[in-house]
């Protein structure tokens, strides 16, 4: 006898309205429903403007939803508090669009890599150096740019730290918004090697 495989995300009637002043309610997501198995990729295609990122944020609770459901291994990610919430953040990560404005200016690689540890109070300052150097080699962050600021980083590098802080703290999903669309078509190629690489090392959805 054999047992279905229960989703990773199951996603159910989602809606997000925007009120719009003197033009009434947009509706940037309308009855969205869909399932997320564990170490599968969900593709969301559309044209610009249609809410796709919309539904990315959502999903991180970085935009209240209007209504619907969000299950997370079977947990309500909408209605989660407290210590349930906390342990959701460390299992559901986003890597934004824009590498130039998601990451902290004022803060070197290595203490904007260190930060999700530190949240979530994960070893001793010394662990977690030996934590984030692990998380480098990883995804071939060269030791010498850990204290470099965003800005002195090319864009591709930029992006491959956005994409270290989502994997640090070993998430079983990750919100790709569009990761490779304002980097250059030289180093997209790169990007998405590295994102399918690890999806296959750690069976990330």
């Amino acid at each position: 006898m054999t047992t279905e495989k229960r989703p990773l995300v199951e996603a159910k009637h989602l809606k997000m309205y925007f009120t719009i002043k003197g033009k009434g309610k947009l509706h940037a997501v309308d009855d969205v429903s869909f399932d997320i198995y564990p170490g599968e990729t969900l593709g969301l295609v559309g044209e610009s403007g249609c809410g796709k990122s919309t539904i990315g944020n959502v999903t991180m609770r970085l935009l209240k939803a209007t209504d619907g459901e969000l299950l997370f291994e079977g947990t309500d990610v909408f209605q989660a508090k407290g210590a349930e919430s906390q342990a959701l953040r460390r299992k559901m990560q986003i890597i934004f669009q824009d590498p130039y404005s998601s990451l902290n200016p004022r803060k070197t690689v290595r203490k904007i890599l260190r930060e999700p540890f530190e949240v979530q109070k994960l070893g001793t300052s010394e662990e977690i150096d030996r934590m984030v150097e692990q998380l480098c080699q990883r995804v071939d962050i060269p030791e010498n740019l850990l204290d470099h600021y965003p800005h002195e980083l090319d864009g591709g590098m930029r992006q491959v730290v956005g994409i270290a802080r989502a994997l640090s703290l070993n998430p079983k999903l990750i919100v790709c918004d569009e990761p490779v669309s304002s980097l250059d078509v030289s180093v997209q190629a790169k990007i998405i090697n590295l994102l399918m690489d690890i999806q296959k090392e750690l069976g990330i959805s």
